[in-house]
């Protein structure tokens, strides 16, 4: 399992990079720009492995916010990038492959290599986890798809990071509602509860 976490590492910081490839591939760029973007890419790839093979020192949701930003983002930016038609149907499929694809490449290593999801499987209230989760991501998608994007040669670029800093900020309200509503289920929690309970009645 160890070699597989390490394997995900090194995905998780090309999934960053091809982000930055397909977005690149939307955007005007002349030579010296495009340098300053792929030197500023590869910094950020490098700094999500880092993050990645330190998480074991860092809070537990890291694994999983690692994991929606790279994987996940890139789930999205497919999704985004693919060919559609104009008119209101259309927009409504192209919002739910979007989500689809993000919660295919994110979501799905999530439930398999983050240290929070995996606890909550190991105590029983994954589905609640998971509903918690994609509804607060879901959310801050929807948001930011109010956000007013100027029509420009960036316009595809800065679209997408609206949308990925909303999934982000959506997922952290996320997890911060979870650890309150599934705190009850949180391990050692019932001693906790018993010690309070005798203190009362002491």
């Amino acid at each position: 399992m160890r070699w597989a976490g390490q394997l995900l590492g090194w995905w998780l910081g090309l999934a960053v990079f091809l982000q930055a490839l397909l977005l690149a591939a939307d955007a005007s760029l002349s030579p010296m720009q495009l340098a300053q973007y792929l030197t500023g890419t590869i910094c950020i790839m490098l700094l999500i492995i880092y993050f990645w093979r330190s998480r074991l020192h860092l809070n537990s949701h890291v694994d999983m916010l690692l994991i929606m930003f790279a994987s996940g983002g890139l789930g999205m930016q497919l999704g985004m990038t693919m060919p559609g038609h104009a008119g209101h149907v259309a927009h409504i499929v192209a919002w739910w492959r979007m989500c689809a694809w993000m919660f295919a490449l994110g979501l799905v290593p999530a439930i398999a290599f983050s240290r929070c999801l995996r606890t909550a499987r190991r105590n029983g209230y994954l589905l609640w986890a998971l509903l918690i989760d994609s509804s607060a991501m879901l959310g801050g998608m929807w948001a930011a798809v109010h956000v007013e994007i100027v029509h420009s040669d960036w316009a595809a670029m800065s679209r997408h990071f609206t949308m990925l800093g909303g999934m982000m900020l959506g997922m952290i309200v996320g997890m911060w509602i979870r650890s309150i509503a599934l705190s009850a289920h949180a391990p050692g929690s019932e001693k906790v509860h018993e010690a309070e309970r005798r203190m009362r009645n002491a």
